[in-house]
């Protein structure tokens, strides 16, 4: 179908040094080109696995059998810009398509060994009189275009409805985007020749499930905008990871602030707790001395206290005297006198030196009150000492 013609156009572009473009067939040519492709495929089918699986539903599956095949019956026969090839016709070196443009279908097969009914049928599209390149073409959206099927641009724009540019060496053009395919339109159009079918003899209605995420992309465009929805989301994620990263860096910067100013606190704290442990120490010392200021002052207040009971008691001793013999008038009245006032001279005496001892005493006393020994103070401690030495003292004498 295509091979006098390529051979005519290769010719002439070998005559313009451009020959060692071209491949040394049209077959070898579209097996090369990255937007055309030998056949193109469609798969027929009518219900599903539930509706029309031989396992689930055998007796709708039958009907969907007939609808199928008599489907391929009028595509063979009925539909314009329709043709098929045959055995005798391949044979046929002068054989060709009875268009201008359309579709030559060179397999229609019917498949009954899977779980529900369809037809195969794969097709090459077919135009004369193109304007550009070889005169007869495997063009797929011109052939559909020619047939009445158009494909239909516009610009393309963003999550913004904003639109979308690309920049060339000639400037910023238009990014287009196909919304319509012809070839999808004529798909469409013989899918409602299968409802009717249904409807007319089968009384079946058709449902409309709904499409594909593919929708009526062609699989290259659909790829494309995949591929850019995937990089949007890349980017999205990394500026998530980025704007996350930025938290936990900061976190992590306030932390390490934390951290930094509880170890200032931490060795200001071990200087203080430093120099408390010298404080307790002289203390200690202090605690040390004062203890033995105490002892010596706990035998001083003994061997006064044991002077004053004697003394005190032998002034008693001298005032019964001196009252008993208050009227004698006697010599011996007046040495009890005079004793009796060398007594309270004494005891006078006596009792500043006790004053004395009290002072120092209650400077001592002030002191261990400043000091804890368990849950009391150094002061009371001593208290208990003292009274358990004035129980023993007492039960002594």
């Amino acid at each position: 179908m295509f091979e006098v013609s390529y051979q005519e156009w290769r010719q002439k572009e070998i005559k313009k040094s451009r020959g060692e473009r071209c491949p040394e067939t049209y077959y070898e040519k579209i097996k090369q080109d990255k937007q055309k492709h030998e056949q193109y495929e469609i798969i027929w089918q009518i219900g599903d696995l539930q509706d029309t699986g031989y396992e689930n539903n055998f007796y709708d599956s039958l009907f969907a059998e007939r609808a199928l095949l008599d489907f391929a019956e009028h595509m063979l026969t009925e539909i314009p810009n329709v043709t098929f090839l045959t055995k005798e016709r391949i044979a046929d070196p002068d054989w060709k398509p009875p268009f201008e443009e359309g579709i030559v279908i060179n397999n229609m097969a019917f498949n009954g060994d899977e779980s529900t009914p369809h037809l195969h049928m794969t097709f090459i599209p077919y135009v004369k009189n193109c304007s550009r390149g070889q005169s007869v073409q495997n063009a797929f959206s011109q052939t559909f275009k020619r047939m009445g099927y158009v494909t239909t641009m516009k610009q393309a724009v963003d999550e913004s409805d904003n639109l979308v540019w690309q920049d060339t060496p000639q400037g910023k053009v238009p990014q287009m985007k196909k919304v319509e395919y012809g070839a999808v339109t004529w798909i469409e159009e013989q899918k409602e020749w299968i409802a009717d079918y249904m409807q007319k003899e089968l009384e079946w209605e058709r449902f409309f499930k709904g499409k594909n995420e593919r929708g009526d992309l062609l699989l290259s465009d659909y790829r494309r905008e995949r591929a850019a929805e995937r990089a949007k989301e890349a980017e999205k994620k990394v500026v998530l990871v980025e704007t996350d990263l930025k938290v936990k860096e900061k976190a992590v910067t306030e932390k390490a602030s934390t951290i930094f100013k509880l170890d200032e606190m931490l060795t200001d704290k071990k200087k203080n707790l430093e120099q408390f442990d010298d404080t307790v120490r002289y203390y200690d010392r202090k605690l040390d001395s004062v203890k033995k200021e105490l002892a010596v002052v706990e035998d001083d207040y003994k061997v006064v206290s044991d002077k004053l009971e004697v003394k005190s008691r032998k002034a008693e001793i001298a005032e019964e005297v001196y009252f008993m013999y208050s009227g004698a008038g006697s010599d011996r009245e007046h040495d009890l006198f005079e004793e009796v006032v060398q007594l309270r001279y004494e005891n006078e005496k006596k009792d500043g030196e006790i004053r004395g001892l009290k002072q120092k005493l209650n400077e001592a006393y002030e002191f261990m009150k400043r000091f804890m020994i368990g849950e009391v103070t150094l002061f009371e401690k001593f208290m208990q000492g003292v009274k358990e030495k004035v129980r023993d003292f007492v039960g002594i004498r």
